[in-house]
């Protein structure tokens, strides 16, 4: 619902432009040399996190003590979709309506402030941390005026996590080999 109920509202019923809200490729390209740097840091950043027994407590989400081909492209997939949908709102909706009402800095103020509670279920840590990722996620979107490298990089942060903890954790087994299933 986080990126349906929003695309009704908004595209269908409301009729704002496609770019009014984030929802085209806009200058993404233009700055593909700052999104492999994210994708390294992110990818630096998750496998350093992922070796935390915290961080595999609460990642990945389907708890499983067997992992098999289905289970990762499960996780990824459901990663994907749901992550569309939260960036379509929150870098795309939100970020867009609030910068061309309030100005940047308020709708910086407004989109972190919301996206850091909607985090707070998942801890005050990873609540604190949603913070500086907010940022840099707002700042990319603005930059490219499309909410696809919020996209890119935020799946990038969920995806590597789940993967990273399912090898640094010692008490899931994974089966990569069709046989084993």
């Amino acid at each position: 619902f986080t990126g349906i109920l929003p695309f009704l509202v908004f595209v269908m019923i409301l009729k704002v432009p496609s770019s009014g809200i984030g929802l085209v490729i806009g200058r993404t390209f233009h700055f593909w040399y700052l999104l492999i740097i994210l994708v390294i840091i992110t990818a630096i950043a998750t496998f350093k996190m992922s070796q935390s027994k915290k961080v595999q407590q609460i990642s990945p989400e389907l708890k499983l003590n067997d992992w098999f081909p289905r289970h990762v492209i499960l996780s990824v997939t459901a990663w994907l979709l749901y992550i569309l949908g939260y960036e379509f709102l929150f870098r795309g909706v939100l970020w867009f309506l609030t910068s061309n009402a309030f100005g940047f800095w308020p709708a910086l103020m407004i989109n972190i402030f919301l996206y850091s509670l909607v985090h707070l279920p998942q801890g005050k840590q990873i609540s604190l941390g949603a913070v500086p990722i907010g940022v840099v996620l707002c700042l990319m979107s603005q930059l490219t005026g499309s909410f696809i490298p919020a996209f890119l990089i935020h799946s990038f942060i969920a995806v590597l996590t789940d993967l990273f903890s399912l090898y640094h954790n010692k008490e899931v087994r994974l089966h990569l080999n069709q046989e084993d299933q």
